[in-house]
């Protein structure tokens, strides 16, 4: 995805391959949001409630960040949404790199918990 957005950084005369980049890059996208989820949901043992406020914390943040880009588009001229998007991607990456890094910690902090009996003498 990243190389995607690179891609069309440097490209971003060639209307064929903006248009052929940006279908690929929602092909990339689509797959993202549920697999975060169910990434949490494998580390974290959450119900309903936690669900409903983590699909709508998901949805705001989509919105924001639609509201922002429209508004730096408005002023700094179109070019602006490639770089947002690929700035918002390292740092989407950059977070779930962190992700893995934490439950990798945590499956490995509770493969040694609870700590051996001592042997009966």
């Amino acid at each position: 995805m990243i190389v995607v957005q690179c891609l069309l950084l440097i490209l971003y005369s060639s209307h064929v391959f903006i248009f052929i980049g940006m279908c690929v890059l929602g092909l990339f996208i689509s797959s993202v949001f549920p697999c975060m989820v169910a990434l949490t949901e494998d580390m974290v043992n959450y119900k309903g409630c936690v669900t409903t406020v983590l699909v709508t914390s998901a949805g705001t943040g989509e919105m924001v960040l639609q509201l922002l880009t429209g508004q730096l588009i408005h002023s700094k001229g179109s070019h602006s949404f490639l770089l947002v998007s690929m700035i918002s991607s390292c740092i989407g990456f950059t977070v779930f790199l962190n992700l893995l890094y934490i439950q990798h910690l945590h499956r490995s902090s509770q493969a040694v918990w609870p700590p051996p009996l001592p042997a009966a003498a």
